[in-house]
């Protein structure tokens, strides 16, 4: 096996399904679907531009869909950080993402 260098500190599986369901409910004017709006909350945490794929080089917390998780909250999206695989949370639409992210993925210093 050949091994790949990550910048990543912390990984976020969001549920594909979930966040499709919502159409948005996230971010500054609540029209984004989750995903988007926290990769774009992490970047403005690390002073940078937000990442379309989750490979973007310098981003420390990576925000990957992935199939349903088989939990179908009402009007939230499934959310599994990796760090924490036990402590899986539902997102209700217009949650503060910069409070979920000190949560689930906290800054750390300079590395």
């Amino acid at each position: 096996m050949k091994p790949i260098k990550s910048d990543w500190t912390d990984v976020v599986l969001i549920c594909r399904k979930c966040a499709r369901k919502l159409d948005g409910g996230f971010g500054p004017h609540g029209d984004q679907p989750l995903p988007k709006a926290l990769r774009a909350e992490i970047a403005r945490r690390e002073g940078g531009k937000p990442m379309k794929k989750p490979r973007r080089k310098g981003a420390h917390v990576a925000v990957i869909e992935v199939d349903c998780l088989d939990i179908c909250p009402k009007g939230a999206a499934m959310l599994v950080p990796a760090g924490h695989p036990g402590r899986w949370r539902a997102v209700p639409r217009g949650a503060d993402l910069g409070a979920l992210l000190d949560e689930i993925a906290p800054e750390r210093g300079d590395d």
